[in-house]
């Protein structure tokens, strides 16, 4: 209620996971296809940052810890601020 827009996960650029391994998170974490993790993944690898989504508040938070328990850099930011 307080956040209707919702939050925007976002996954950094980072030395230390190899591509392949980024984009399988993405799939099977976040449940994006194939397509939408290998973009996602290019679009961190080449600009350092991308959105892998827009997410109620619970999921965004859910997303942020099992990916960054995976190694990968995430945060999370409410729309309202974009």
């Amino acid at each position: 209620p307080n956040n209707s827009k919702g939050w925007a996960v976002r996954l950094y650029n980072d030395p230390m996971n190899k591509r392949e391994f980024v984009a399988r998170c993405l799939t099977e974490i976040c449940s994006l296809s194939d397509g939408a993790a290998f973009q996602c993944m290019m679009q961190a690898h080449q600009n350092g940052r991308s959105v892998i989504g827009n997410y109620h508040r619970e999921m965004a938070e859910f997303y942020r810890d099992q990916l960054t328990e995976q190694g990968l850099m995430i945060d999370m930011i409410p729309l309202d601020d974009e």
